[in-house]
């Protein structure tokens, strides 16, 4: 294949370049913020207090993502064959305190299926109970919180498809593996074709 991506496990599938190719790459590395925008946890970056269209859109394939994400976990064989499946959008946008967004910028599907498959700290149990074994653990889709406190404000989704807030015990390993995964793909996602999370979910489900 002369246009490829390569997965985590050595994996290189077909991949489509865009029409128009970008001049230059976007870097992604994690770097402190020097806007002074994102010094607490869960701080959001200040804005006009109505909804563009665009921020409709994203709220939109946000909760199309989280009801059908327990369908798209179990179509992963099916999303990491497929370079347009594997580059669509995931609106849903992490970030740290002193860090802002930099190494979680534009995450996509295959991004977090296979966040998924290889990280355990990418799942939580709903309300352990030591005396509850068979209680299912369950994936965060939503990460924010401080690198050095360890202070968080996660989320993951429920088996009914509703996001439901967390604060995850160990914070690091959470986002590090994240940041990982996400950025391994930054050039793949500005080079190459993708499909939407509404096109993925018509393909996969009709």
């Amino acid at each position: 294949m002369e246009h490829y991506i390569e997965l985590i496990d050595g994996t290189r599938i077909e991949a489509f370049p865009k029409a128009v190719q970008p001049e230059t790459i976007k870097e992604d590395n994690l770097a402190l913020d020097t806007t002074g925008e994102y010094l607490q946890v869960g701080r959001k970056k200040r804005g006009r207090n109505n909804k563009s269209v665009r921020d409709e859109v994203a709220q939109r394939q946000a909760e199309l993502f989280c009801r059908n994400l327990h369908r798209l976990i179990a179509a992963s064989d099916r999303i990491l064959a497929d370079s347009r499946m594997f580059l669509a959008p995931v609106p849903i946008q992490n970030g740290l305190a002193y860090f802002g967004t930099s190494g979680f910028h534009n995450p996509t599907l295959g991004v977090y299926i296979e966040w998924w498959r290889r990280y355990k700290c990418s799942w939580v149990v709903d309300e352990p109970e030591e005396t509850d074994e068979s209680a299912e653990p369950l994936p965060l889709v939503y990460i924010a919180g401080s690198p050095l406190s360890g202070s968080n404000k996660c989320a993951y989704v429920g088996a009914d498809g509703e996001s439901c807030g967390v604060s995850v015990t160990k914070f690091a390993p959470v986002w590090k593996s994240f940041v990982n995964v996400n950025t391994r793909y930054t050039e793949a996602k500005q080079r190459y074709e993708a499909y939407t999370i509404e096109e993925v979910v018509e393909r996969l489900f009709g």
